[in-house]
């Protein structure tokens, strides 16, 4: 509390410099507080927004992951898929082969001519 000048004291001046200094200081109490809950608002919303970025980059690094494992499961999908193919189209030809080579030898066996030129047929049929 700030001392009244000796040569002006007097009871009214002291009392209103006290309460001056009173009001002042109640004043500032509010302001305090309120700068206080002010900061620690924003210290937990900051808080906040670090767990929620943390919480993205988690779920973007499993969506990656996710992503990545799909497409190594497709990936091995369509290998598999051509696998198939080409083995199909092997037996198939293959097939294909047998049965024109049996035909050929029941269309010489049915015309009487010989196997040498049965084969010769089946021969150029499969090429």
């Amino acid at each position: 509390m700030s001392q009244p000048a000796k040569d002006e004291g007097g009871v009214f001046r002291t009392m209103v410099l006290s309460g001056a200094n009173l009001t002042e200081k109640a004043m500032g109490v509010p302001v305090g507080v309120t700068r206080t809950v002010r900061d620690e608002v924003s210290r937990a919303v900051h808080a906040q927004v670090d767990w929620l970025e943390g919480v993205s980059q988690s779920s973007f690094k499993v969506m990656r992951e996710m992503l990545q494992r799909i497409d190594n499961f497709s990936e091995e999908a369509v290998d598999g898929l051509e696998s198939v193919t080409i083995a199909v189209s092997k037996v198939v030809r293959g097939s294909g082969e047998a049965a024109s080579e049996m035909v050929s030898r029941t269309a010489a066996s049915l015309t009487g001519t010989g196997a040498k030129e049965s084969s010769q047929k089946a021969a150029i049929v499969s090429a």
